[in-house]
């Protein structure tokens, strides 16, 4: 993989805080390994492989949304967050020297240089704070127009174990509650994300009445929703979860 020229201060980038994995051999001319990144709250992954032949080392970043992150081009963020990889890659103890040649010789064609030491990580929030969210999401979605208060709703016992309402919004009191099932730590930040989104969106594109009633889910409400970036992701994590999201917690 030959260097890419970009127009962003590749210095500038922060990839976020990057996870190797134990990574392994999938034969004696090649080792890969899966690594996690974790930037504004979200974690992606992603893939290394180093191989003994022409093709050297490759990366893969299973979720692309990751690039959307930043304001550099793709290429830049990639070649930063490489260079981080491939550096933890090379405190392996595991690695013979031929392994270590490759990814020293792609360092140095890199419009990068290896780094002498880790960054500092970026500092922590909580990803789980309502007002950060709301405030985040109405900045980047609503233009500051949205005008609601949240806060968490009351943890019940749960009677229905087919459904529940993970977020309500009251129109009168200008409030939403997000239930504190999407609290616990399995649970996507982007699906809690969503929650907040999506009532949100019950503001902004308020119910329309037709054939004699009001709909609040209508195909504008519905199409507003899905401007939300990691949509997609969170209803898939919702469908194929939904199960352990409603599981008795050990309070019940």
């Amino acid at each position: 993989m030959t260097a890419i020229a970009t127009h962003t201060p590749t210095h500038t980038i922060k990839p976020g805080t990057v996870v190797l994995g134990e990574g392994r051999f999938s034969s004696a001319e090649a080792y890969r390994a899966l690594f996690r990144v974790k930037k504004a709250g979200f974690e992606f992954l992603g893939q290394v492989n180093v191989q003994l032949d022409a093709d050297g080392v490759r990366f893969e970043m299973f979720n692309a949304n990751y690039f959307e992150l930043f304001e550099a081009e793709p290429e830049a963020v990639m070649e930063t967050l490489a260079r981080h990889v491939l550096n933890q890659v090379l405190g392996r103890d595991t690695l013979n020297d031929r392994f270590r040649d490759i990814i020293h010789s792609r360092l140095e064609e890199s419009i990068l240089q290896p780094l002498v030491a880790e960054e500092e990580p970026e500092a922590e929030t909580d990803p789980r704070d309502l007002q950060g969210i709301l405030e985040r999401l109405n900045a980047e979605y609503f233009g500051g127009q949205v005008d609601a208060v949240i806060e968490w709703s009351k943890e019940t016992k749960l009677t229905n174990r087919r459904s529940v309402r993970f977020g309500s919004y009251d129109s009168k009191k200008k409030l939403i509650r997000i239930h504190p099932r999407l609290k616990q730590d399995f649970v996507p930040v982007s699906v809690l994300e969503l929650t907040v989104f999506h009532e949100m969106c019950h503001q902004a594109v308020p119910p329309v009445r037709g054939n004699g009633q009001w709909k609040s889910h209508h195909k504008a409400f519905k199409a507003r929703e899905k401007e939300y970036k990691h949509y997609r992701e969170a209803m898939q994590w919702e469908k194929k979860h939904w199960a352990k999201l409603l599981a008795p917690s050990p309070s019940e």
